[in-house]
């Protein structure tokens, strides 16, 4: 029997195919550095993104505790003014109208209740800032302004009710002190149709039970809309 030829070139051993960790490690002694680059930086991304919104958070409470450490009208004057944009700036800028109000500034206090519409997201904080608005406007001798902003809240389906009907009643304390009594009956009807337990409600009729009766004749009270869902 004729014994197997053994090649007689030595290189020809290198031909037996490599095994699969051969292979890995060729490609890892090839290639090795570029793919610790790559996994440094999605690793560097993925840190980073991190990083970014740790600082970020980090900042957020730094703000929050800012505005907790107000203790007055400076204090909440200042915050608004370092923090422009953010929604607790709003709310600063709604404590110093209030304070303003409560003293009796009544063009201060529209001034800061303007601004806190303006930085306040809608909802129960803007809305309180619009009814600020409108009182110091009444304050301050801008009635027809007053009425204007009071009348949207009024009529604004959206809102609470209860805010909707202190809006209400405001606006027939104006037509109560303006004597116009047939306005006043129908803000307090209007009142009931919203919310008939609303203790507005109830104080806008003692208004219309303290007036005379409209002479005969009278000129009909301004037309107020009905609520309706939007």
């Amino acid at each position: 029997m004729p014994t197997p030829s053994v090649p007689s070139d030595p290189k020809a051993a290198t031909a037996i195919p490599a095994s699969f960790e051969e292979n890995l490690k060729q490609a890892w002694e090839s290639y090795g550095n570029l793919i610790l680059v790559m996994c440094g930086l999605v690793a560097a991304g993925i840190l980073g993104r991190g990083g970014w919104d740790y600082l970020v958070a980090q900042k957020e409470l730094g703000i929050r505790r800012d505005f907790a450490a107000c203790t007055s009208t400076e204090a909440f004057r200042a915050f608004a003014a370092y923090h422009p944009g953010h929604p607790l700036a709003g709310v600063a800028e709604l404590r110093v109208a209030d304070d303003a109000y409560a003293g009796g500034h009544y063009a201060d206090a529209v001034a800061g209740y303007q601004k806190a519409v303006a930085d306040l997201s809608a909802g129960p904080f803007q809305t309180r800032a619009r009814m600020g608005l409108a009182m110091a406007q009444a304050q301050s001798g801008r009635v027809a302004d007053a009425e204007t902003g009071m009348r949207q809240i009024l009529n604004d389906a959206n809102q609470l009710k209860a805010i909707r009907c202190e809006a209400g009643f405001h606006l027939a304390g104006i037509a109560a002190e303006a004597g116009r009594a047939a306005e006043v009956q129908k803000l307090a009807e209007q009142l009931m149709q919203i919310d008939p337990t609303s203790p507005f409600a109830e104080r806008a009729f003692a208004l219309r039970s303290e007036m005379p009766e409209p002479a005969a004749g009278a000129p009909a009270a301004t037309a107020i809309a009905v609520p309706t869902k939007n």
